[in-house]
């Protein structure tokens, strides 16, 4: 179930490196490891990057959309596979381990105790004024300092979350409220001369959640999505480049494989439900997870896909153990009981792989 070269593989983050050296030119120097992209993205007046929230590699071979013959590439998201952590990878433009986000939920042992690093709560939301987060650079503040014109549109609820705040720039975020209104504000004068636009889209990750991948709400949303797409390709007159990838795939998880955890106070469970973090005892957690499938890593295992902790806060958050669940299951730990159809965090194909969509109007 491990992968011990999981790190060494391309991943989101070196296509987010690929994407933002292009952009930024000469101004900043961006170490590369691999070449994803198509040489026609040296050739673009204006690229778009779209993050299609839940439109994994294997999801969407799943169906006929016309997209598929676009795809150039399946690369591996972050782990674990989760948004909030693949949209902090991209910002930063570094592995998890190194910019501080791990996980849905993370434990903070040091003061602020279990954290949906989602949602952030009013108190919790101070770690990410600490001086792990403060000295980091975000490509977005990257952008501000060298006058490079770029704009981020993300869904117009998301705008001014804990979130959002720490990995953008407010003076380069555009809220938006539909399909419509985005293609409206893309086609405004002043955003046709940015040299790059990042699109955050979620319906295609929301709509898995509740009616499950394949299910006819999803049909509909993957179709809605390519006109989209076709739409903001075409939408200017200057070489644009559009990039689409997607935090994660999902997985539909069916009601007899889904297992709620009685557990002791001396234990601490989080992260995401199919790659589950864990703070406390061998012997409680051994006793806990005894009857559900999985392996259980321990910290010098867990490296292999996390990396290591390597300052005092990586320290204070970096769990005893994960638990990976087996394919197809789920675990519901005290503080979560949503009953969903499809989930993502794991390391099922479904939920890892994304892909790199190229399309260009030159």
């Amino acid at each position: 179930m491990i992968n011990k070269n999981f790190l060494e593989e391309p991943n989101i983050v070196d296509l987010a490196k690929e994407i933002f050296k292009e952009v930024v030119r000469n101004k900043l120097e961006i170490d590369t490891r691999f070449s994803l992209l198509s040489d026609d993205l040296y050739d673009a007046d204006t690229i778009n990057f779209i993050l299609a929230d839940g439109l994994g590699y294997e999801n969407l071979n799943s169906t006929d959309s016309y997209l598929n013959k676009n795809v150039t590439k399946s690369i591996n998201t972050t782990f674990p596979s989760s948004t909030n952590v693949a949209l902090s990878s991209i910002a930063f433009m570094k592995n998890p381990i190194d910019h501080g986000l791990i996980g849905y939920y993370m434990y903070d042992k040091s003061q602020y105790g279990l954290i949906n690093a989602l949602n952030w709560n009013q108190d919790n939301k101070n770690l990410l004024l600490s001086d792990h987060f403060q000295k980091q650079n975000s490509i977005w503040k990257i952008f501000k300092e060298n006058k490079i014109y770029a704009s981020n549109f993300q869904p117009r609820n998301l705008v001014g979350t804990p979130l959002s705040d720490c990995l953008y720039e407010p003076s380069s975020t555009i809220p938006y409220d539909d399909e419509q209104n985005l293609l409206e504000l893309l086609s405004e004068s002043t955003i046709l001369e940015n040299k790059f636009n990042f699109i955050y889209y979620p319906l295609i990750d929301v709509t898995a959640h509740i009616f499950g991948v394949n299910s006819e709400e999803w049909q509909i949303e993957i179709t809605k999505f390519e006109k989209l797409v076709n739409e903001i390709s075409n939408i200017s007159n200057k070489k644009t480049k559009t990039i689409i990838s997607a935090d994660h795939g999902l997985v539909n998880i069916n009601a007899e494989s889904r297992h709620h955890l009685n557990y002791s106070d001396n234990l601490q469970i989080y992260g995401d439900q199919r790659s589950v973090y864990i703070n406390g005892p061998k012997k409680n957690v051994l006793e806990t997870f005894s009857e559900i499938p999985g392996v259980l890593l321990e910290q010098h295992e867990l490296s292999y896909l996390l990396g290591d902790p390597v300052n005092d806060y990586l320290r204070t958050i970096y769990p005893d153990f994960c638990f990976l669940v087996e394919d197809k299951n789920i675990i519901y730990p005290k503080h979560l009981s949503a009953e969903l159809k499809g989930y993502h965090g794991g390391l099922s194909k479904e939920e890892l792989k994304i892909p790199i969509i190229e399309l260009s109007n030159y």
